[in-house]
C-alpha cells in the first residue's frame, strides 16, 4: 500500500461542485486531514460541504456555515475517511469569494 499526501485548492461558486474525489480503485481510501474555507471578500459568506457517493448526496457535513469577512474556518472536526469513489462537494453563497483547501492522505 502506498501513502500519498495530496492538496486540492479551488474557488467555490454558487453551483455545487466536486472539490475532491477519493481514488476510485476498490480498497482505496482517503483520510481528509483538513477542509478549510477562506473568505477572500468583504462581508460574511456561507459555505456548504457534503459527501457524495456515485453522484448522490450522502450527507451534509456543514450547511450554510458563515465564514466571516477575511477569515478562514475549518469545515470538519478531526479526520474524515472517504471510501473509494466518494467525493466532497461544496458551494458558497457567492461565486469566487471563498477559497477552499482540502488536504488528504490517500492510501492506495
Amino acid at each position: 500500500m502506498a501513502n500519498t499526501f495530496n492538496n486540492e485548492f479551488t474557488h467555490l461558486t454558487l453551483a455545487t461542485q466536486a472539490v475532491y474525489t477519493a481514488p476510485a480503485a476498490t480498497g482505496n481510501i482517503a483520510i481528509v486531514l483538513l477542509a478549510q474555507a477562506t473568505n477572500i471578500a468583504s462581508g460574511a459568506q456561507a459555505v456548504t460541504l457534503c459527501v457524495y457517493t456515485s453522484g448522490a448526496k450522502e450527507t451534509e457535513l456543514v450547511l450554510n456555515l458563515s465564514v466571516p469577512e477575511k477569515a478562514a474556518v475549518g469545515l470538519i472536526a478531526g479526520k474524515l475517511v472517504l471510501k473509494a469513489g466518494q467525493s466532497l462537494y461544496a458551494n458558497s453563497s457567492a461565486g469566487s469569494l471563498i477559497d477552499m483547501n482540502i488536504s488528504v492522505l490517500e492510501i492506495t
